[in-house]
């Protein structure tokens, strides 16, 4: 009980900044701004207590009508978005301007600058720069506050749902003729949920159908939490269609929901096959590749043991592809002499403040440098997908769903 209020408390916490701001500076006005004093007071409560709500009783697995989701819950979610992410960035200021306040304050206290700080700032040019400060950091308040507002909306209603199919050509060292050409359909972070509908499955299985690819890899996260959730996606995903088959692996989320057994047992009679540290052969008359799948887990120790036992569960035969929900432990992949590594886990970020010179400004840097694309470590190639689900709140920000058609050529 007490780990599932960590997060809200730090929700709380951040509106509580935000609410105590608002209020201070609501109070040197009138007309709109102090009228608003109540609506955003009510809002506040109302939209906390829902949270406590969530948090203690986890409601999952739920088939909530249409109607309800976008006038209850999307709602909710809209306002713990953009009031985290507005808290957040004036958060990191107040911190980066605590530095030159503190020198500031401790001038005023030393009796030989006292004085001449006082003349400075009594001069009427710098009064006047420091009234357009104020009005230009009053108006980029409000340009931010819309921005964190607009921006979270545009994420939950547009973008959230428009899908990239990229196309991606690996070189593998060694690939067989056979297998020049040899496409592969990858999607992940699936997170079957209320926010992720049999009804939007069904549209990714028709886009995932619609590629042709000769083989369809699902690298984890099936459900978002409950066990529950894997009915949906075994509906939606029995429709796949492919001519090697459908292969999958589970992630941390898959785990989260205590029930991993069931979750592989339901895909597997789906037709979606869970590789747990073993491996299968994909021939092409003689000749052959192999494709390893690993449970998830915290740690590379653990993830290079359960990818030795996958290698030993197959013959030596041709190159190798590797499922790995966390795109972590690419060096231990590339110790074993892995081709390929697909993964997700980071979701792209979801979240993209930006780009600064290829790499994504996302918090999902903090924890991987893996965020999203190709990788190589040594002669092990990496690539991370974006995935088509959400976690935490159902936004994507300059980060759309992506499915990927990943295509193989001899190096």
């Amino acid at each position: 009980m007490l780990f599932r209020l960590i997060l809200p408390t730090i929700l709380i916490a951040i509106q509580a900044y935000l609410l105590r701001r608002f209020w201070k500076w609501s109070a040197t006005h009138t007309g709109f701004f102090a009228r608003m004093r109540a609506p955003v007071l009510v809002a506040f409560i109302v939209f906390n207590a829902a949270l406590l709500v969530v948090a203690i009783f986890r409601l999952r697995g739920l088939q909530l009508p249409d109607w309800f989701l976008y006038s209850a819950v999307y709602p909710f979610f809209w306002w713990h978005s953009a009031t985290f992410i507005l808290g957040l960035i004036l958060l990191v200021t107040a911190l980066v301007k605590l530095p030159f306040r503190g020198v500031w304050a401790a001038l005023k206290r030393i009796p030989a600058t006292r004085s001449g700080l006082a003349g400075f700032t009594s001069r009427p040019s710098l009064q006047r720069f420091d009234q357009s400060r104020r009005t230009f950091l009053r108006r980029s308040v409000y340009g931010l506050t819309a921005a964190s507002f607009g921006g979270t909306a545009y994420g939950m209603i547009v973008e959230k749902r428009g899908c990239e199919i990229n196309e991606k050509t690996l070189f593998v060292p060694g690939l067989p003729p056979e297998f020049s050409g040899y496409s592969i359909g990858l999607v992940t972070d699936v997170h079957s949920s209320i926010y992720m509908r049999k009804k939007d499955m069904d549209q990714y299985v028709r886009m995932l159908n619609d590629m042709g690819s000769d083989l369809i890899l699902v690298g984890g996260d099936i459900v978002n939490g409950s066990g529950d959730e894997i009915l949906p996606f075994a509906d939606a995903f029995s429709g796949l269609r492919t001519k090697d088959g459908v292969f999958g692996v589970l992630g941390n989320h898959d785990f989260y929901s205590r029930e991993p057994d069931r979750i592989t047992e339901v895909s597997n009679q789906a037709g979606v096959k869970i590789l747990r540290d073993e491996g299968r052969l994909i021939r092409r008359g003689s000749s052959s590749i192999r494709l390893l799948g690993i449970d998830d887990v915290g740690n590379a120790p653990a993830t290079g043991r359960r990818i030795d036992t996958a290698l030993a569960s197959i013959p030596s035969d041709g190159p190798t592809i590797l499922m790995n929900h966390r795109p972590y432990f690419l060096e231990e992949a590339a110790k074993r002499g892995i081709d390929v590594m697909l993964s997700g886990h980071t979701h792209g970020g979801q979240v993209v403040f930006g780009r600064f010179a290829g790499t994504p400004l996302t918090p999902a840097a903090f924890a991987s440098q893996y965020v999203w694309g190709t990788y190589r470590q040594g002669k092990t190639q990496l690539y991370v997908s974006r995935g088509i689900g959400t976690v935490g709140i159902p936004v994507r920000i300059n980060c759309p769903p992506e499915l990927t058609r990943i295509e193989l050529k001899p190096a």
